[in-house]
């Protein structure tokens, strides 16, 4: 009886463990998906076409209703991809902000605020960062089949790129990630 009881808490105490150790890595992929982070080489950081990339066709409108394609992109344009209910995105805007500000007037600077769900508090803030990037940048309202976001190939939450642009030839990817913000950190790890 005596080995009985013994065996049964040798199971219960190598099912706790067991327990603990899927807990354990169930909350470090929730937290990795939730904070965007990326284990991804940094030339395709981002979640997006690399560096070198050819941007792929886009039509689409801008929230002041004027028309963006991927011919109206100009040598060494800005884009950065935001979704309001990203919390890397929202630590990323105040850069990506000053940045716009900074290249104001110097080049192009695009910015694609994607919403998903629809919910009231995810329009709520995508509102609030099309309000924040509206005075620097052309943005433009998209959601997770947009036009833009399939061009870049964007499947994470920030992504920046910058566009080269040669004669007669097809944009492609300069830079991506924390390039584009000068050495910005784009996500958290």
């Amino acid at each position: 009886m005596v080995y009985l009881a013994l065996a049964l808490a040798a199971v219960a105490a190598l099912c706790a463990l067991d327990l603990m150790l899927t807990l354990a890595v169930l909350r470090r992929l929730r937290n990795e998906r939730t904070n965007g982070s990326s284990h991804t080489p940094s030339d395709t950081q981002g979640g997006g076409i690399p560096k070198g990339a050819v941007v792929g066709p886009f039509e689409t409108r801008c929230v002041e209703d004027a028309r963006l394609t991927d011919e109206d992109l100009v040598d060494g344009a800005v884009v950065g991809f935001f979704s309001p209910m990203c919390p890397p995105c929202k630590r990323t805007l105040p850069a990506f902000v000053a940045m716009a500000t900074a290249l104001q007037g110097v080049r192009q600077v695009i910015a694609v605020v994607i919403s998903v769900t629809g919910r009231p508090d995810e329009e709520a803030e995508a509102l609030a960062m099309v309000e924040q990037l509206a005075p620097f940048a052309r943005v433009v309202r998209e959601d997770d089949t947009g036009s833009c976001l399939t061009a870049f190939g964007v499947s994470a939450f920030p992504s920046h790129f910058e566009v080269s642009v040669a004669a007669g030839a097809r944009p492609t990817v300069a830079a991506v990630g924390d390039e584009v913000l000068g050495g910005q950190p784009a996500r958290s790890v």
